[in-house]
C-alpha cells in the first residue's frame, strides 16, 4: 500500500528522504491512502493518513430526523428540546493556563528551564484539544446512532469569531470541528447531514412562522400571535428541522464529502550514520 512519497511495509511507515519509521497505529487503515501528513505535537510526532473510498458501515435506520442549533449556553439543542451540555474545557482550564504562561514569561530566554516551561504549557493546551475532540466524537456518535438525517445551520464561523465578546467561547466550543466529525461519521454510517440557511432561525416562530424580533440576551421565545412559548434555542432547532425537510428536494445542498485521517502516533527511529 503506497501513496506519493510514502508506503507501508510490515507495519512500518517508509517516507522518501526520511526513511523507515516505527508507528503505533491507532486503528487499521481502510480505503485508499491519498495523503500523509506528519505533525509534531507536545508529546511527540503524529502521522495522519487521509483515505478515499472508505467502506461504509451502515447503522440500523431509526426513521428519526432532527435539527441542531449550535450555541454557547448549551453546546447544541436538538429539535425535541434536549440540550447538549457545553463542557467549556478551555474556560475551565484558563486559570491553570495563566499560571503556566506566567512561568514561561519569568524564565530566561534560551534557558533549559524556559524550554521545560514551554513544553508543559504546550501539553496543557494539547490536553484541552484532546478533551474537546473526544467530546465531539462522543456526541456525534450519539446523534448518528439516533437519527437518520441531521440538519444544522450553515454558519460562517470564521466571521463569527471576529466578534470580540464571543470569539473565545466560539473557539472553545469548536463548532466547525464538531460538524466535520459529525458529517464524517454520518457518511460512514449511511446517514445524512445537511446544512440549511441560518437566516431568521432564531427570530422566526416555529409555531406560525411569524418573525418575533429579540436580541441575543433574550433566551426565551414567546410568540404574541400563536402563543408558542419555548426556549430560544429549541425554537431555532425546530425551524432548522423544518427547513431541512423542505430542502430535501434539492439534492446535494449543504452536503459535504470528506476524507478522514486514520491518525497514529509516530516513534522516529534513531538515525544511523
Amino acid at each position: 500500500m503506497a501513496t506519493n512519497g510514502a508506503r507501508l511495509d510490515n507495519g512500518f511507515l517508509v517516507l522518501s528522504r526520511i526513511g523507515r519509521i516505527s508507528v503505533h497505529w491507532s486503528r487499521p487503515i481502510e480505503g485508499t491512502p491519498k495523503t500523509v501528513t506528519i505533525s509534531k505535537e507536545a508529546d511527540g510526532w503524529y502521522v495522519a493518513i487521509s483515505c478515499a473510498d472508505v467502506p461504509v458501515k451502515p447503522l440500523p435506520t431509526t426513521g428519526q430526523e432532527t435539527g441542531i442549533d449550535m450555541g454557547l449556553e448549551s453546546f447544541a439543542t436538538l429539535a425535541h428540546g434536549q440540550p447538549i451540555f457545553n463542557p467549556s474545557y478551555y474556560h475551565k482550564a484558563e486559570a491553570s493556563l495563566r499560571r503556566r504562561q506566567r512561568r514561561v514569561a519569568r524564565r530566561k530566554k534560551g534557558s533549559h528551564r524556559r524550554r521545560k516551561a514551554v513544553a508543559l504549557l504546550a501539553k496543557a493546551h494539547q490536553h484541552i484539544r484532546n478533551q474537546r475532540r473526544d467530546f465531539h466524537h462522543r456526541e456525534a456518535a450519539k446523534l448518528v446512532q439516533g437519527y437518520d438525517a441531521i440538519y444544522y445551520e450553515d454558519l460562517r464561523v470564521a466571521n463569527m469569531v471576529q466578534i470580540h465578546c464571543l470569539a473565545k467561547s466560539i473557539s472553545d466550543a469548536g463548532w466547525s470541528a464538531f460538524l466535520s466529525i459529525l458529517t464524517f461519521k454520518a457518511e460512514s454510517a449511511g446517514k445524512r447531514v445537511q446544512a440549511v440557511n441560518p437566516a431568521f432561525t432564531s427570530q422566526m416562530c416555529s409555531g406560525c412562522c411569524v418573525i418575533v424580533r429579540k436580541g441575543l440576551s433574550v433566551r426565551w421565545h414567546f410568540c404574541p400571535d400563536c402563543g408558542t412559548s419555548l426556549h430560544r434555542d429549541h425554537n431555532a432547532a425546530l425551524n432548522i428541522l423544518r427547513l431541512g425537510k423542505e430542502q430535501q428536494s434539492r439534492p446535494g445542498y449543504g452536503l459535504r464529502t470528506l476524507t478522514w485521517p486514520a491518525g497514529a502516533s509516530v516513534v522516529r527511529e534513531p538515525a544511523r550514520l
